[in-house]
């Protein structure tokens, strides 16, 4: 009678319990299935009383009970074998909390597992308390609609920083249980009991273990940190020597170009055409000085190297293109809060844009201008530029994947990209664009 009042009025309840707090480390409701639910507390909590039966210890017990029930989840839910293992490993989790928590509660009273057996009531009243704390747990899960996956970082960087955390966590608290063993052992508790010199060296090798594994993971992590900031401070700067070294082939060919014009005048005895040509060209050098001093002094208020490298490669593209640039920079606050690789991302996308667009037309009317700046309400950044402009149907449609007005079709990524890393640092992007004339505007709170 005895064994069928515990079966009923615990061990069901209880495995009912872990089940419901499996299935809520992935949000799922234990209600979802209830035949399995039924199945599983029948089958969980019948496994648990033959374990007891047999007086298995605990440290055993508590394995093949994990074991079983990671068996059970897989056959019953078919969620697959990690989430079954990692559903399994809540629920043991919550158990073995659950108990350390009424131990602790023990201890305060100074209560012991005798004195606990040798009362009905009290007995009655702690296994109460037990259940009332995974009913506790559940519930919590359930409220805030906990996920587990939202946990887990989606990009390898962090994914291996969360691991690191993680397993320094248990780390920690495996030495805080070592520690905390000693007391245990001399207020003669059930902890105490646990906590035999034997089990005291296999926690020191899991410790050891486990240290071990925080090594390499930080070794990993280092890695990619190395890494990733080469990446993102090389890149740019690799980019800007590719624009270089293409704004300087582009003047290798137009110089070719003058040098043969000037050169056929001279073979037909031109010279009048030849020395007005040579006239030309140096009003045309002279122009072009004053702008690359103008823009050269407005550069050198640029803080961000990344940038200021980015800003000059772009200036000697617009130069071989014959566009004429201006900029005009009036804040130092040049959106700081942005990390350099995003800030480059967004202004050499819009940069590239504009220039693409602008090469569409006449020479003499190419231009861009770029104005950055803030306001009191906000931090703006404004690049204008000539070209075959958007229509107004299809202004709604510049940020999605696939969008350009590239004649052969290509690329389509820069405005979403541009505005994918702004909303990102909670910005906006704006597009105007009529009469030949586009102009994006990218601002943000001027906090």
């Amino acid at each position: 009678m005895d064994f069928l009042l515990r079966f009923v009025f615990v061990d069901v309840p209880e495995a009912f319990l872990l089940l419901t707090i499996g299935l809520a480390m992935f949000n799922r409701s234990v209600f979802e299935k209830k035949k399995q639910a039924l199945l599983f507390s029948i089958l969980s909590g019948g496994f648990g009383e033959f374990l007891g039966y047999y007086e298995i210890s605990y440290q055993p017990k508590v394995l093949t009970m994990f074991l079983s029930t990671t068996l059970i989840f897989y056959l019953l839910y078919k969620p697959g074998l990690l989430k079954s293992v990692f559903m399994s490993t809540a629920a043991m989790g919550s158990l073995i909390m659950a108990e350390f928590i009424l131990l602790v509660i023990y201890n305060s009273q100074h209560l012991y597992w005798m004195d606990i057996l040798s009362t009905d009531a009290l007995m009655t009243f702690i296994r109460i308390l037990y259940l009332s704390i995974l009913l506790i747990f559940a519930v919590i899960l359930r409220v805030m609609k906990f996920d587990i996956r939202r946990v887990f970082p989606r990009n390898r960087y962090n994914r291996y920083l969360f691991l690191l955390i993680l397993v320094g966590s248990i780390e920690f608290l495996l030495i805080l249980f070592m520690n905390t063993s000693f007391f245990l052992r001399n207020n003669n508790s059930v902890l105490g009991q646990v906590y035999t010199p034997q089990f005291q060296l296999i926690f020191q090798l899991l410790i050891l273990a486990l240290f071990i594994l925080i090594v390499f993971l930080f070794r990993i992590y280092l890695t990619l940190t190395i890494h990733r900031v080469e990446e993102e401070t090389g890149t740019p700067y690799l980019n800007s020597i590719h624009d270089m070294l293409t704004a300087i082939r582009s003047f290798k060919h137009d110089s070719m170009n003058h040098y043969t014009a000037i050169n056929g005048f001279l073979k037909k005895g031109l010279y009048d055409l030849a020395k007005e040509y040579v006239e030309q060209l140096l009003h045309e050098i002279v122009v072009t000085e004053k702008t690359v001093d103008s823009s050269a002094h407005i550069l050198e208020g640029i803080k961000n190297p990344a940038v200021s490298s980015l800003l000059q490669s772009k200036m000697a593209l617009c130069l071989a293109e014959r566009i004429h640039l201006t900029m005009n920079i009036t804040t130092s606050n040049q959106f700081t809060h942005i990390k350099t690789y995003d800030l480059i991302k967004v202004l050499g996308n819009l940069m590239d844009n504009a220039i693409r667009a602008t090469s569409y037309e006449l020479e003499e009317n190419r231009y861009i201008r770029l104005d950055w700046g803030q306001s009191e309400r906000e931090l703006f950044l404004t690049i204008e530029n000539s070209g075959p402009g958007i229509p107004k149907d299809k202004l709604n449609e510049v940020f999605s994947i696939g969008y350009t007005t590239k004649k052969n079709g290509e690329g389509g990524l820069g405005l979403t990209i541009v505005k994918s890393v702004t909303e990102r640092y909670g910005g906006n992007v704006e597009v105007f664009s009529e009469n030949g004339i586009t102009r994006i505007h990218v601002s943000f709170n001027n906090r």
